[in-house]
């Protein structure tokens, strides 16, 4: 009896739906388009905007409703949901013509009439509704990896996991940093948990090895406006302590300047050398305790006008490296992945050049064979490191990798017979360090 009921009742809705829209049409058959027709049945912008667009959800909203009583799928039913939500029609009579107030009251019972029927489906319905939550099919993962969501007080959620080995699941609330539930050893899990809290939680996978997972975290719904709502969960890495929630330590650099200003070089030409000053500079350079890295910026000049950029080499890698390190990039893992991000920071800070200014430069570790060059002994003759020398370079800046040398000598040369030029040089040293950071969950 209850089914012969619903059937009439869908019957009724239906075929007054149909004459509804019959009406509508024999309206505007009589005239050369819809736009001209609202026009001159006084319908506003508004009025007439909302009329076409709910014109077009009916047929929209009648047809999704036809594929859920077909399917029961919960895609099926969040799209009646969306159009539910949607399919609204109000008017002001006003400044409308017998005509228009006739059409739109009309109109007005199809959407209202349709909206009733849809919304007695979503309700009936909702029980059995779940939301995607989390969905990965065939997703690879080799460490430890969390999925958060939002889960609403009241509402149970579903997990069906199956993987090729055994693999531990943590449910924590991210919000009291409770643990809720674990899942160990197993390759297959198939549980609910029933929601005490409305909070973001963490749904922590960590495999035995690198492994392929299918994984699908649904809820269930509490209302219809629970079922149409999205929660949007923002990450954000943050620096934290060792001991805050769920820290994670990063191999990082701390950093300090080697000079507290630039040191200002001036190498005379060699014309002009043969009467006074010098072709030629050292300039020493302390090793930090720890160091292990020194970063250096050189710029050379024509001309001796200091450079509003002049003494920022420190400040800018700093900036850098606070944009970058959040990523996680473990600066000491590996060589290859240490000289990447060197280069990036140095890129950041990279000193003026000028085409007509360069000289040549010579790292030693030797304060004998340093103290030679600037005597003026053949450089032929000296032993310095040829992989960081430079000759004929224009300004640069660059790193130098730090094995238990305490001190490093830099020497300048100028070659070019009529032109000084000018050097600004700054240095700073980087020690390992080591860092923490933690993802902040919010609600947006």
């Amino acid at each position: 009896m209850k089914t012969l009921n619903r059937c009439k009742l869908h019957t009724r809705w239906f075929t007054v739906l149909t004459c509804a829209l019959l009406c509508g049409f024999a309206l505007a058959g009589c005239h050369s388009s819809e736009d001209d027709q609202l026009d001159e049945y006084g319908f506003s912008s508004n009025e007439k905007a909302n009329y076409k667009k709910t014109k077009s959800l009916l047929e929209e909203a009648a047809s999704t409703l036809k594929s859920y009583k077909l399917t029961h799928e919960d895609a099926d039913l969040m799209r009646l949901t969306e159009e539910y939500n949607a399919l609204v029609f109000s008017y002001e009579d006003g400044g409308l013509t017998d005509e228009g107030r006739k059409l739109c009251a009309a109109h007005k019972y199809s959407v209202d009439s349709l909206r009733k029927a849809i919304g007695g489906v979503i309700e009936k319905n909702l029980g059995s509704a779940r939301r995607t939550l989390v969905a990965e099919d065939d997703h690879l993962i080799e460490c430890q990896q969390e999925f958060a969501f939002y889960m609403p007080k009241g509402t149970t959620m579903y997990l069906d996991f199956e993987t090729a080995g055994p693999t531990d699941i943590k449910l924590v609330n991210a919000d009291s940093r409770a643990t809720i539930r674990t899942w160990t050893k197993k390759q297959q899990y198939h549980d609910s948990v029933q929601i005490a809290n409305g909070a973001i939680y963490l749904l922590e996978v960590t495999p035995k090895t690198a492994q392929y997972i299918n994984l699908k975290v649904r809820r269930n719904c509490l209302s219809l406006e629970d079922f149409s709502k999205e929660y949007n969960v923002v990450e954000e890495e943050t620096e934290c302590t060792a001991r805050d929630f769920r820290a994670r330590k990063v191999q990082g650099i701390r950093t300090a300047n080697i000079f507290e200003e630039p040191r200002k070089v001036t190498l005379r030409s060699q014309g002009k050398a043969l009467f006074s000053g010098g072709s030629r500079s050292v300039v020493a350079m302390t090793i930090p305790a720890g160091c292990t890295d020194i970063a250096y910026s050189l710029r050379i000049s024509t001309s001796q006008e200091d450079k509003g950029s002049d003494g920022e080499f420190c400040n800018k890698f700093n900036e850098k490296y606070r944009k970058i390190k959040f990523l996680g990039l473990p600066l000491y893992e590996s060589s290859k992945q240490k000289s990447s991000l060197f280069r990036e920071l140095l890129n950041s800070s990279s000193p003026d050049r000028e085409e007509e200014a360069y000289c040549n430069m010579y790292v030693f570790t030797n304060s004998n064979e340093a103290k030679k060059f600037s005597e003026g002994t053949a450089v032929s003759s000296l032993k310095y490191n040829v992989d960081y020398s430079k000759q004929g370079t224009q300004s640069c800046n660059d790193r130098i990798p730090i094995k238990g040398v305490k001190t490093l000598y830099f020497g300048f040369e100028n070659t070019r017979v009529r032109y000084s030029v000018y050097l600004w040089f700054e240095s700073l040293g980087t020690v390992p360090t080591t860092e923490y950071f933690t993802k902040k969950y919010t609600l947006e």
